[in-house]
């Protein structure tokens, strides 16, 4: 059975209270005695099974880390809004959530249990390093990741002999898409750079990597006029935001884990139900920022990975899903560009059974059974 994501803890209060008048009015005051002290021997939700409630809090306390900060990104900000609107609590999951940064390290470590990840690759190289994780769901399936340039640069080969910036490590979408289009890449002296991407238009770098939700928005927003070069246009595949869990955790409480991703599902499309949801989400995640937040632009990354995940959701599939053919391609990218010792196991590496105990005929089930 299928509910609306709506009908969450703070949307049925009023609905309880009413209830709760009408059965005192109707003489059924034993009934509803009973019933108040059922849901007290169970936990705090009256929207899940009692032994699944019970499961799910034998999980005890999880944390969750983001990717960074408290950004309105998919896989992050719906998760904070589960956490803000009751859904968690609903599916009887303690959660936690703290910005973080190592996050694969952490979670492999057992010191967080979910955490959020830029893309399949970051999983990958993760696991390759030793790392005691599965991913768990996958949102986007395009490359989020583009290069930058100013507006001067009209082919990539312009770029030989000029200076990149990158933030981490040299995307290798990036590199893919470089020697795809023949670029001598060899002749590009790359350079690590901080998060202010004014130093492309200021001339500090010739071109600089980022997030089409992010770096060109803020820009935009600047006055700055920049020039996108997107891999997927030279036949790069990727994807992109993907969540994970430490794999003794999933082993030992997989309810807690279908219902973790349940509810944050439920959360992304209670957010995109309308505008008003998507400001009640943000002013949640700017109370929760130390830094400045910026709404605006906060809600245009927002929609922006929207669009990207709606766009690029293969027919018969469903948010979260997760497939050996998805990331198969960044798995020939970082085997090409040296970043991983051996070939990844990517059937082991992912679990699908979570996603797909939560779907009933393509709907999310919510609440849970």
């Amino acid at each position: 059975m299928t509910l609306d994501t709506r009908f969450t803890r703070k949307a049925l209060t009023a609905l309880t209270l009413a209830s709760a008048s009408a059965l005192l009015l109707a003489g059924c005051s034993g009934d509803a005695d009973a019933t108040d002290d059922a849901s007290a021997s169970t936990g705090v939700s009256d929207m899940i099974s009692a032994d699944r409630c019970a499961e799910n809090e034998a999980a005890g306390p999880i944390t969750f880390l983001t990717s960074y900060a408290y950004v309105a990104s998919v896989g992050l900000l719906d998760v904070l809004t589960a956490k803000d609107q009751g859904m968690f609590e609903d599916m009887c999951l303690d959660v936690t959530i703290e910005p973080g940064s190592n996050n694969t390290q952490l979670v492999s470590a057992g010191t967080a249990q979910f955490a959020g990840v830029g893309s399949p690759s970051d999983v990958m190289v993760a696991i390759d390093n030793g790392a005691d994780v599965s991913a768990i769901a996958t949102y986007g399936n395009p490359p989020a990741i583009m290069l930058m340039t100013n507006t001067d640069i009209s082919d990539l080969s312009q770029l030989e002999g000029t200076t990149a910036g990158y933030k981490g490590a040299i995307p290798p979408q990036i590199s893919a898409m470089l020697t795809a289009d023949g670029v001598d890449t060899a002749s590009i002296e790359w350079v690590s750079v901080g998060y202010d991407p004014t130093i492309l238009p200021q001339g500090q770098v010739d071109a600089l990597t980022g997030y089409k939700s992010n770096e060109p928005l803020v820009l935009a927003s600047q006055g700055y006029d920049v020039t996108e070069w997107d891999p997927a246009d030279y036949g790069i595949e990727s994807a992109f935001n993907t969540q994970i869990v430490n794999s003794t955790f999933a082993e030992e409480h997989p309810t807690a884990v279908e219902d973790f991703l349940r509810a944050s599902f439920a959360a992304y499309a209670w957010i995109n139900e309308s505008d008003e949801n998507l400001d009640a989400a943000l002013a949640y995640a700017e109370s929760l920022s130390e830094a400045g937040y910026d709404l605006d632009l906060s809600a245009q990354r927002w929609k922006t990975e929207v669009g990207l995940v709606e766009e690029s959701q293969p027919e018969g599939t469903v948010l979260g899903y997760q497939a050996v053919d998805q990331w198969t391609p960044e798995a020939d990218m970082l085997m090409e560009n040296d970043l991983i010792s051996a070939e990844p196991d990517i059937e082991s590496e992912i679990d699908t059974s979570f996603v797909e105990a939560i779907y009933d005929d393509g709907e999310l089930v919510w609440p849970a059974p």
